[in-house]
C-alpha cells in the first residue's frame, strides 16, 4: 500500500511540473533556417524543372528526326513531305470522301494534308473541312511523317512542354482556335522551308517568299502549273551538320515566348546530321533567296505581328519587329549553311 501510494506521489509530482515549449527566439530560429534552405533549393528545383522540359524538348524532335530518317530510307531518299500531285497519286488509304484529282500541285497537298487529319484524328473528325489558300508545308509538315508512323492526332510528342497554348489546344480538337480549325492539329516543330521548297526561284514558278508579316507567304506556280514542292532528297544536303531542319518558331526556354528572329532568341533546333543542339538564331546567316538570275539574292526579312499570331504572343521588348529570317530562309536551300561558316556562292 505504501509502495502504491509513494509511485502516484511520483507520477504527480511529474504531471505537475510545467511543460517547456519553445521559445519566441527558437521558433524565430528554426523559421528562419527552413527560410534560408528554401531559397537555397527552389532556385535549384526551378533550374532542374526548366532543364527537363528542355530536354524533353530536345527528346522530342530527335524522335521525329529518327523517324524522318527511318522514313528516308523506305521512300528511296525522299524527304518527308506531301506526295499528292495535280495528276493524281492518290493512295488507297484515303478515305471515299476525299477527290482522286485536283486543279494543281498545292490543292493536292492541301487535300492530302485534310485526308490525314481526318483519318489520324483522335478522338476521329471525319468532317473536318478542306482549308482554302493554305500552304500546308510551313506549319503541319509534320503530317506525312505522322501518318508513316501511323500516329493519332493530336500527338503530345509534336508539342514543346513549354508551348501550354498549344497543349490546351490538343486537349479539345474539334473546337476552333478563333475560327482556325487546324491549328489543334499542328506542331511546335516545324520544317525550314528548304527541305520542302526548291533551293532557287526559278522562271518557270516553284517560288516561296515571306510575305508581309511572320504568318503570310506568297507564291508562285509558272506556266507549267506544278507548284515542285516536297520533292527534295535527303541525298541533296551539303552540308549536314551545319544545316537546321526542325525548329520551333518561338525561344519558349531562354527568352521566355520571344520569335525566333528574335536577337536574344536561342532555341532548341534539329540538325540535318541528326544532332539536336541549341543555336542563338544572330549566329545563324542571314537568310535570302536565290533569283533565277544568278549569284545575287535578296534577303528575306521576317516582320512578326503578335496581332497575326494565332497564340497572341506579344514581342519582348522595343527592338525592331522586323528581323532577318536566317535559317527559316536558308540561301542556297538543302546546299546552303545555317551556322558555322559562311555559304559558298560556287555550285548553286
Amino acid at each position: 500500500m505504501f509502495r502504491s501510494h509513494q509511485l502516484t506521489s511520483k507520477f504527480a509530482a511529474r504531471a505537475s511540473r510545467p511543460v517547456r515549449g519553445f521559445t519566441l527566439i527558437e521558433l524565430l530560429v528554426v523559421i528562419a533556417i527552413i527560410a534560408l534552405l528554401v531559397s537555397i533549393l527552389l532556385p535549384a528545383l526551378t533550374k532542374a524543372r526548366k532543364n527537363a522540359k528542355q530536354f524533353l524538348c530536345a527528346s522530342n524532335q530527335r524522335q521525329l528526326n529518327v523517324a524522318a530518317f527511318t522514313y528516308v530510307t523506305d521512300f528511296k531518299d525522299r524527304i518527308p513531305s506531301f506526295s499528292w500531285t495535280r495528276g493524281g497519286g492518290v493512295g488507297a488509304e484515303a478515305l471515299a470522301t476525299t477527290p482522286k484529282t485536283f486543279t494543281d500541285d498545292l490543292n493536292a497537298a492541301s487535300w492530302q494534308a485534310v485526308d490525314m487529319i481526318r483519318r489520324r484524328s483522335s478522338p476521329q473528325n471525319p468532317t473536318f473541312p478542306f482549308q482554302a489558300n493554305w500552304i500546308p508545308h510551313i506549319l503541319y509538315s509534320h503530317l506525312p511523317l505522322l501518318d508513316y508512323l501511323a500516329g493519332r492526332l493530336p500527338e503530345p510528342m509534336l508539342t514543346c512542354p513549354e508551348d501550354w497554348r498549344r497543349q490546351n489546344w490538343q486537349k479539345t480538337p474539334q473546337l476552333s482556335v478563333n475560327g482556325n480549325t487546324r491549328l489543334p492539329y499542328s506542331s511546335s516543330f516545324i520544317y525550314t522551308p528548304t527541305f520542302y521548297a526548291p533551293d532557287r526561284e526559278t522562271s518557270d514558278g516553284g517560288r516561296l517568299r515571306q510575305g508581309g508579316t511572320h504568318g503570310t507567304f506568297t507564291f508562285a506556280q509558272g506556266s507549267s502549273n506544278i507548284y515542285k514542292f516536297g520533292r527534295k532528297k535527303a541525298s541533296d544536303i551539303k552540308f549536314a551538320s551545319q544545316k537546321i531542319w526542325l525548329y520551333d518558331e518561338y525561344d519558349r526556354h531562354f527568352t521566355k515566348d520571344a520569335y525566333f528572329t528574335h536577337p536574344t532568341a536561342r532555341n532548341v533546333v534539329t540538325v540535318a546530321d541528326g544532332s539536336v543542339r541549341i543555336i542563338a538564331t544572330i549566329d545563324a546567316n542571314v537568310g535570302g533567296y536565290w533569283l533565277p538570275t544568278g549569284g545575287f539574292f535578296t534577303p528575306a526579312a521576317v516582320n512578326y505581328s503578335a496581332a497575326a499570331s494565332a497564340q497572341g504572343i506579344p514581342w519582348p521588348d522595343a527592338r525592331p519587329t522586323t528581323q532577318d529570317g536566317r535559317f527559316r530562309w536558308t540561301l542556297g536551300g538543302l546546299k546552303g549553311i545555317d551556322f558555322g561558316g559562311r555559304i559558298p556562292f560556287q555550285g548553286f
